[in-house]
């Protein structure tokens, strides 16, 4: 996380927080500015710094799966997420395997596996083709109060009514793909001079080690009908949230 004396800064991972931090290093550059914990979720914000705004950005799960994928952070940090051997255990092939074997990995073997899993980030509430998906697990996990519990509580009827929509951080939540005018309409809102912040309208992606993916590579072309679908069940959550994704 970044913390300011204007606002805290959440980066979840693959959704556009290396460009956000690049920006906030050369915007706070001489300024109160502390990176540090770079993953931490709202949970983990300094009890004196919990009244400042918090802002985060979030990214299509569809594209983030792609993104995911192609960084390979779970090939590089297997015994982040569940270990070589079990990853060989149900896909012989691993280190290399597709899109769809990826996908289908991270709803079992990853869910409920996060490097902190003594946590217990775990509910039994659904039929394994409905339970709730990795990204609506990490979601709960960075964003909620009293995550594990909320997570553990999740059922059918408190995803139709968005209960949990109650146990959120206040949070202002930039999009990815809007990222450039949303992040500069944020700060702009604080208070900051046009002039500091007009950079931040015509800065390039900035991609973290490993690099990133082409404009060209689309992630509609990752999916056929029914791995969309089981991504839209999976992370249903999350595109109730944000209807504008399931395109």
């Amino acid at each position: 996380m970044i913390i300011t004396d204007d606002f805290v800064y959440i980066h979840q991972p693959k959704t556009g927080g290396t460009f956000v931090t690049h920006v906030l290093e050369q915007l706070y550059a001489g300024r109160h500015f502390i990176n540090t914990h770079k993953h931490g979720t709202c949970s983990d914000i300094p009890a004196e710094h919990l009244g400042k705004p918090i802002l985060t950005t979030v990214r299509n799960p569809y594209d983030r799966y792609v993104s995911q994928y192609h960084f390979g952070w779970w090939r590089r940090y297997p015994d982040a997420y569940c270990g070589v051997e079990e990853m060989r255990a149900h896909y012989p092939t691993y280190p290399e395997v597709t899109f769809p074997e990826f996908v289908r990995m991270a709803n079992s073997l990853f869910l409920n596996r996060h490097q902190r899993q003594e946590t217990g980030f775990r509910n039994e509430r659904f039929p394994e083709e409905r339970k709730p998906g990795w990204h609506t697990e990490q979601f709960v996990r960075f964003y909620c109060r009293e995550p594990r519990t909320v997570f553990q509580a999740l059922d059918e009827e408190s995803l139709t009514s968005g209960r949990y929509r109650e146990t959120f951080f206040p949070l202002h939540i930039t999009r990815s793909e809007r990222l450039n005018q949303e992040l500069y309409d944020f700060l702009l809102g604080l208070g900051l001079p046009r002039e500091r912040l007009a950079f931040i309208l015509e800065a390039q992606k900035v991609f973290p080690e490993g690099g990133g993916r082409e404009d060209e590579d689309r992630w509609q072309d990752y999916y056929t009908p029914e791995l969309k679908q089981l991504v839209r069940t999976r992370e249903r959550m999350l595109f109730q949230l944000f209807p504008d994704y399931d395109v």
